[in-house]
């Protein structure tokens, strides 16, 4: 039962720390590169690729 509650608080405490780096740089989430954000003949603002 211990490991359990050690498990659930060491991934809350990564979570948090996730949260408030993102919070602090102030920077959207940024999808995966093409995927479904592209729509076709868009291209992909990280690598350039072009969406067929």
């Amino acid at each position: 039962m211990t490991n359990a509650i050690l498990g659930l608080i060491v991934a809350a405490l990564a979570i948090a720390g996730m949260s408030i780096g993102l919070i602090l740089r102030n920077k959207p989430l940024q999808p995966s590169c093409g995927g479904i954000y592209l729509s076709k003949g868009d291209a992909c603002q990280v690598c350039g690729k072009v969406k067929d």
